[in-house]
């Protein structure tokens, strides 16, 4: 059975991302500042993953269903979240641009500001209905009274065992991938940076060098599904004219050339983090073996009650 120490990495990081929640909600439900609903979004995104790479250690039925819970409030702050980041780009690529294509862009501006307006709409619906509530309320539950089960999951074999999944798909990508088959390599980048992340207290310095790359690589990645988001809302919005039309096709052309930077940068980054993974992942099992003879869970959540 997992030692105490195990749990108490988890629930820490769980209880830090609930608080993050909780910490943004007010600016993020007032739209004072478009960082709070990014935070928001992070939260969310931290907590599905963690909950993910441990649901071994909880009761399956339980984790799932506030996975999906929080899935949802994570698609209804992300709606508002890639408007954000779209309009900012957006705004910044039309500052020097000829009176003609400034007045087509100024249109699709105000395509984006609409978008915006309904999206920050059903968010602040969202935060007002009693779903909201209720993930509040399981969230803080969690926290107090978590549904453990027997398990001999280490947190060493999640981490490695998310390792194992991202270099798998790395090496399964063709030369030129699609988009969507590299936006799911960036997800299992940060899947795995979350686990590193929770084994960061055992074994320290690997830890914190892969996550520091992973970090970066994850920038990397996002840069190229940013320019995705912003070929599809460009098809999708763009009217019939000739100068939005022309316009469309530029900002389109400069989508692609950061997505070929993107795809060319990833692969000279991703052999460091590879062998990041292995020295973090890898000549530690020893020593967290030693430190298995610990407590039960059984009995650490006895303590905390």
């Amino acid at each position: 059975m997992p030692g105490s120490s195990d749990f108490d990495h988890i629930l820490a990081a769980i209880k830090a991302q609930v608080d993050a929640l909780h910490a943004h909600e007010a600016a993020a439900r007032s739209g004072r500042d478009p960082e709070d609903v990014h935070q928001m979004r992070v939260a969310v995104r931290r907590l599905r993953a963690i909950l993910r790479v441990s649901r071994a250690l909880f009761d399956l039925k339980w984790v799932d269903g506030l996975r999906r819970e929080l899935k949802w409030l994570g698609t209804e702050l992300g709606r508002v979240r890639d408007l954000d980041v779209l309009h900012a780009y957006l705004r910044s690529q039309l500052k020097g641009l000829p009176a003609s294509e400034r007045r087509a862009g100024q249109h699709l501006l105000r395509h984006l500001d609409a978008d915006h307006v309904r999206a920050r709409a059903a968010l602040r619906d969202a935060f007002a209905c009693p779903r909201y509530a209720r993930l509040l309320a399981r969230l803080k539950a969690a926290l107090v009274n978590p549904p453990v089960r027997t398990s001999a999951v280490s947190l060493l074999s999640i981490a490695s065992a998310e390792f194992k999944k991202l270099k798998k798909a790395v090496k399964k990508l063709p030369t030129q991938p699609s988009a969507a088959k590299f936006h799911a390599v960036r997800i299992k980048v940060k899947r795995t940076r979350y686990a590193a992340e929770l084994l960061q207290p055992v074994i320290g310095r690997r830890a914190e060098q892969f996550i520091d790359k992973a970090k970066k690589l994850q920038d990397i990645l996002g840069e190229h599904q940013d320019a995705v988001v912003v070929e599809e809302y460009l098809r999708k919005v763009t009217d019939r004219t000739r100068a939005a039309q022309a316009l469309a096709q530029q900002l389109i052309k400069h989508q692609r050339e950061r997505r070929t930077q993107a795809l060319t940068t990833f692969q000279e980054k991703w052999p460091k983090l590879k062998r990041r993974g292995r020295k973090a992942f890898s000549k530690v099992s020893t020593v967290l073996a030693s430190n298995r003879q610990g407590p039960s869970w059984s009995s650490y959540l006895a303590r905390r009650r």
